[in-house]
């Protein structure tokens, strides 16, 4: 049996031009690719082969090319490798249709079909606008079938190596106030960036003044406008404009990024200009802690002397209660951060483990999470101190998000933010305490908001326990399973392996247990003798 395995890591650079700032934009081509690992029959997470791909900034388009070796052994046959493919952390995969764990939530994750009909197989798969960032591929065979291997021959085996081809622009122009004019036709967008600094609620950006032929204002727009990049969460905003041009407005902006902008002509043979620019709205800012940080600094000391666990510890301080309270608009709690094991860590707030929470404005804790966090799972659990509830129908509304907080909370729009996922609930004196699961969390920033809402004006201050940690796994996989850890390269990443019959994410589905085996065959038995 022979095997042909491709370079293990390839990186070339070609240049390429598009139009761009009114002329030419450059272009970058960048590839690279990974060894070819031997796939397994998924019966657990550990049966998957991880790679990891980093998409660079600008990238306008990526394209990975899919490669799957058979040998020619008895049993090899037609079988179909399934690709997930998630941005920022691992995928969470489903692929046999069982339970998760209680209060769990996962992201969306891409997922395409390799049938692998001869020796060797390919696919490609194009993605335009591409969020920047770590990309996971996540790649195995369909699950076993428990079909016995005849001695004597060998088992059948594929090899997936995936590969990936980028065009990165070099010289992408800078939105601001100030408009700029740019070109688009059908064949070559217009590619624009923004940056996007903390503290901003909104992000406006307009087209107008378009123009065509022989350069007479016709009015004729004929252009999309989009926002954000492409990712298996969402993360794009789009809009057509109309005769006099369009606006795109995002409420929520992923803060400290840029935002990438394209417009596309959709008009035939045709090269329209426009004038195009972006505006902000600055959002409520915590007051400053000012220039000494001492206290927090001796409150760490104090912190590390006492704990048990070793590790690395640091305070994240976005703004404290240094001025007058009444000039606020929402209060930033200092947190800190303790890495305590591999896939461990730790955040607690500063000024003691309960966080006292007003109707006048909400209050947020920051929670920064590294690519080396998100081979875990993010737990958050939230406890009500009802011997504080002044009001019955007090409740205290919570919105866990990432990249930028949610600073504006209601019944109606609970947790939103422009362009990805936010998980919102609620604790009252009827359900006091709330818990959120997230396998494999985005790498980046999140933000818990946390507010007060009640039918009366006065509904006092709540207190609250906020608690969020990273671990390997949700619950250690409970009593039926163990936590493993995993390595791709030098990523590291946990799962469950189960035992006694019990399967799939927290070892929760006891479906294929002896016990509940034990159980149908007692009833049938059962049902037989009546």
């Amino acid at each position: 049996m022979e095997i042909h395995i491709l370079p293990s890591l390839l990186v070339l650079s070609f240049i390429a031009t598009a139009f761009g700032d009114g002329g030419e934009l450059t272009l970058v081509q960048e590839l690279s690719s990974k060894p070819a690992q031997k796939l397994s029959r998924y019966g657990w997470y550990g049966n998957i082969r991880l790679t990891m791909f980093h998409i660079p900034d600008d990238t306008v388009a990526a394209r990975w090319l899919f490669t799957v070796t058979r040998g020619s052994g008895f049993h090899c046959g037609t079988h179909n490798v399934t690709i997930s493919m998630s941005w920022g952390a691992p995928p969470v995969i489903d692929p046999v249709g069982r339970v998760f764990p209680n209060n769990t939530v996962t992201t969306s994750v891409l997922s395409l079909i390799l049938p692998v009909t001869s020796s060797q197989s390919n696919m490609t798969f194009n993605l335009s606008n591409p969020a920047p960032g770590d990309w996971y591929l996540a790649a195995h065979l369909p699950q076993d079938d428990g079909r016995i291997e005849h001695k004597g021959f060998p088992s059948c085996s594929y090899y997936f190596q995936p590969q990936l081809s980028v065009r990165r622009a070099v010289d992408t122009p800078i939105l601001q106030a100030t408009p700029l004019t740019q070109t688009a036709s059908p064949d070559r967008p217009a590619l624009l960036k923004v940056f996007v600094p903390e503290f901003m609620s909104s992000l406006s950006v307009s087209v107008s003044g378009c123009t065509w032929g022989e350069g007479l204002v016709n009015g004729d727009c004929s252009l999309a406008l989009t926002l954000g990049s492409s990712s298996p969460q969402g993360g794009l905003v789009r809009v057509n404009c109309s005769l006099i041009g369009c606006s795109a407005v995002l409420l929520a902006p992923p803060w400290n990024t840029w935002i990438r902008v394209a417009v596309d002509s959709y008009h035939s043979n045709r090269t329209t200009a426009f004038s195009i620019s972006a505006n902000y709205t600055v959002g409520c800012k915590p007051q400053s802690v000012g220039l000494s940080g001492d206290d927090y600094i001796n409150r760490l000391r104090g912190n590390s002397s006492t704990t048990t666990s070793p590790g690395n510890s640091s305070v994240v301080v976005e703004a404290g209660l240094h001025n007058n309270v009444s000039l606020e608009c929402v209060r930033s709690v200092p947190v800190l951060r303790e890495e305590l094991d591999v896939l461990s860590v730790r955040f607690s707030p500063v000024n003691g483990p309960s966080v006292t929470v007003t109707h006048t404005y909400p209050t947020l804790l920051t929670y920064p999470l590294n690519t080396q966090s998100t081979g875990g799972a993010l737990n958050l659990e939230i406890t009500l101190n009802a011997t504080n509830v002044t009001s019955g129908n007090s409740s205290v509304l919570a919105c866990l998000s990432s990249w930028v907080p949610v600073l504006t909370l209601n019944h109606s729009q609970l947790c939103h933010t422009a362009l990805y996922s936010a998980y919102g609930f609620s604790v009252n004196v009827s359900v006091p305490r709330t818990v959120i699961r997230l396998p494999f969390p985005q790498a980046a920033t999140w933000y818990l908001t946390l507010q007060v809402f009640c039918n009366s004006s006065d509904c006092g201050n709540i207190t609250v326990t906020p608690q969020l940690h990273v671990s390997a796994c949700i619950e250690d996989c409970g009593t039926y399973g163990e936590c493993r850890l995993l390595r791709s390269y030098s990523y590291l990443y946990a799962a469950c392996v189960c035992k006694a019959g019990w399967e799939w994410w927290g070892c929760t589905d006891e479906h294929h247990s002896p016990v509940v085996r034990c159980r149908q065959l007692t009833a049938v038995s059962t049902a037989h003798a009546q």
